[in-house]
């Protein structure tokens, strides 16, 4: 990954509603659980489920409740955002993300369970981004576009 040129930017609050586990980066954790998170998702059928009370089309991995940056625990919520007063159904969890600043980073294409995590390897192997996260709400959107990565950032 080359030198950081992705503009700092200021987010809106939104509200994701979906499937959410607590993890780390640690081995046989996050590398297993993220994607049975993501089996879950789809075997309950939770595309169709939300369809009418979701706001908007991408799908969003929130990573969030950093115990301290990218070696510690963390929360990990897969699903769609939805109205800030919805109320979660049954089985599902709700996060509010707050308005922040970070930056996006576009993902290059190929299949998610491959250029996902190369992509994070790089992120946190990168000379500067570590240096500039705050580990506050970070999402990846996966929709028609592409895959796109949001870093909250001091």
């Amino acid at each position: 990954m080359p030198l950081m040129r992705e503009p700092l930017v200021s987010t809106e609050p939104f509200t994701v509603m979906g499937l959410k586990i607590r993890t780390s980066n640690a081995p046989g954790e996050a590398d297993i659980k993220i994607p049975a998170i993501y089996s879950e998702f789809y075997k309950q059928d939770l595309p169709k489920k939300l369809e009418v009370i979701r706001k908007f089309d991408p799908l969003f991995a929130v990573y969030f409740n950093y115990e301290k940056d990218e070696t510690g625990l963390y929360d990990f919520l897969l699903g769609y955002s939805v109205s800030p007063e919805q109320k979660a159904l049954p089985g599902l969890e709700i996060v509010h993300i707050k308005a922040q600043n970070g930056r996006y980073f576009a993902i290059q294409p190929g299949a998610p369970e491959e250029v996902v995590p190369k992509f994070w390897g790089e992120i946190w192997n990168h000379p500067e981004i570590p240096k500039v996260r705050s580990f506050q709400m970070d999402w990846e959107e996966y929709s028609e576009a592409g895959i796109r990565v949001f870093l909250s950032c001091k």
